[in-house]
């Protein structure tokens, strides 16, 4: 990812310690921060000087810091890893009779505030609590043409959190976002599961679940998946047997082919979160680097899948009151019907044509979403030029279920986002979904996002304790790439959640093992566009 597209807070002396005073530990310098987004309208923003190049003093007082025009609001990412700040404020110019007033908000709420303040005063000392805020902004309100100066600030870091390296990388998700020793701890754990992966391979190529031969075929499909998507190269030896194996198996569940048809993708395009421009290479590529053999086979497995959308509901007239998937036994699950959008979007991005599949789906999964939820508001950071923004906007928190009754949970909450993500995405430019239907799509989304902010967790399933846990998180990590957020509202969803795996990651059964892979691995492809845009 070039630096360009990456919003940087860079620390450059670390705190090991809260410190009671500021002469109590080493602090960290207010002018380390770079700015996560500035709005100053069509006024500049200066670092350590006036217009004309001269130094900053503020009532006499040699000031080190930035000079904001008023009315301004200037934001920086902290991620929650600070405890205090101080910093002194001042006014260097006067636009009008009154004074200006400033304000420190931290994620929307008021931590320290002064009366108008003129010039020729000494500069206002703040000293204020930052404990686990992650969006600090300071903002100065005042006639035109004023000019305030932030600046002879420090900050102390929290007891438990690494602030030798503290940047935040939200257009993408590089693993250079994270501090190094974080970073070393997942890649130490990934290569672990792969080694245990490896292990508890079949001599006939296959993988059993539990130990037990079970759904083989849907277990082999998903840990061909994890390992490629884990760096194992396709030609490897494991990777050529277990293929093998599936070559000679039937179409018959969901899961299986859903996963088959991922697998295949990844055998070719083996990147995730980190690979830019997935779906528009892809399929220029595909055509080129795919074999014939695993064309056709993909080929077959999509239309088989499609042929599979409302199969089992009777007569074509009923097919059409149920276009989603299931085992094909049993009844309606929207946990299988993830798995085939998933695996007819991996097929779409290698050019295999899959129908008219996506508008019915999309239909029929906004009818499913809970009807009304509680009336909360749900955040977001979005890049703009340079900068970062926070846009917080009303919303309903209303989740999804596993079938058409009971209670929404975790897993399916993010399977439901997921579904309707794919489904606008294939959409997008199709003359069919008309504006209503995009806003309503939009509207889902946004909602099922604001359910996982109101009862978020990554230490268990929503609702659901630990049963089905992994693949809780393995939705989460699909659901925060594919939205291209490193944040739900302000929780690092992808940290907090490898750091409940990391503990016990090798202790986990096989079929735990791919999900925690797939989700340190970051191995979703983000969407092309922003889904609510």
């Amino acid at each position: 990812m070039g630096g360009r597209w990456i919003v940087l807070l860079c620390l450059l002396a670390a705190a090991p310690g809260v410190a009671a005073t500021p002469a109590a530990g080493r602090a960290v310098p207010f002018l380390d921060l770079i700015p996560a987004y500035e709005k100053a309208g069509k006024y500049r923003v200066l670092r350590n000087r006036t217009g004309n190049e001269a130094g900053l003093t503020v009532g006499g007082k040699p000031m080190r810091g930035l000079n904001c025009p008023a009315p301004s609001r200037i934001g920086f990412l902290l991620e929650g890893v600070f405890e205090r700040m101080e910093i002194e404020v001042g006014v260097l110019q006067r636009g009008g009779g009154r004074g200006v007033t400033v304000r420190v908000l931290g994620d929307g709420r008021v931590l320290a505030s002064t009366p108008p303040l003129f010039v020729g005063q000494q500069p206002v000392r703040l000293d204020f609590t930052l404990r686990n805020v992650v969006l600090l902004e300071l903002v100065a309100e005042g006639p035109r043409g004023s000019r305030v100066v932030w600046g002879n600030g420090s900050l102390w870091g929290a007891k438990d959190r690494d602030l030798s390296l503290f940047r935040v990388a939200q257009e993408r998700f590089s693993p250079r976002a994270y501090p190094s020793k974080f970073r070393r701890r997942v890649n130490q754990a990934i290569e672990r599961l792969i080694l245990s992966l490896l292990a508890r391979q079949r001599k006939d190529g296959a993988w059993d679940q539990h130990g037990r031969a079970g759904n083989r075929d849907g277990m082999t499909a998903l840990v061909l998946l994890a390992l490629l998507k884990g760096g194992v190269k396709a030609d490897a030896p494991a990777i050529t047997r277990g293929f093998a194996y599936l070559k000679n198996r039937p179409f018959k569940r969901t899961y299986n082919v859903s996963i088959l048809l991922m697998a295949l993708e990844a055998k070719y395009f083996p990147g995730g979160a980190d690979e830019k421009d997935a779906h528009k290479k892809r399929p220029r590529l595909a055509k080129r680097v795919i074999s014939a053999g695993d064309r056709e086979w993909m080929q077959e497995a999509a239309d088989w899948l499609v042929a599979q959308q409302g199969a089992g509901y009777g007569q074509s007239r009923q097919r059409k009151f149920y276009p989603v998937w299931r085992y094909p036994s049993g009844g309606y699950d929207l946990s299988n019907t993830q798995y085939a959008l998933f695996g007819l979007a991996a097929a779409n991005r290698c050019a295999i044509p899959t129908g008219r599949v996506w508008l019915p789906a999309l239909r029929f999964l906004l009818t499913v979403q809970e009807r009304h939820g509680p009336k909360v508001r749900v955040s977001r950071y979005v890049r703009s030029g340079r900068y970062l923004q926070r846009r917080v906007e009303d919303a309903e928190a209303r989740g999804f279920t596993y079938t058409m009754t009971g209670k929404a949970y975790g897993s399916m909450t993010t399977a439901g986002i997921c579904s309707l993500i794919l489904c606008q995405q294939a959409l997008r430019r199709n003359a069919i979904f008309k504006s209503s239907l995009s806003k309503r799509t939009r509207t889902a989304i946004r909602d099922g996002l604001a359910w996982l902010e109101e009862y978020y967790d990554v230490n268990e399933n929503v609702l659901r304790g630990k049963t089905w846990w992994t693949y809780y998180l393995f939705n989460l990590e699909r659901t925060g790439v594919l939205l291209n957020q490193r944040y739900l509202g302000t929780r690092d969803w992808y940290r907090e959640g490898a750091e409940a795996l990391l503990p016990d990651v090798t202790r986990l059964a096989d079929l735990d093992q791919t999900f925690a892979l797939l989700f340190l691995k970051r191995a979703t492809v983000p969407a092309l566009t922003d889904p609510l845009r």
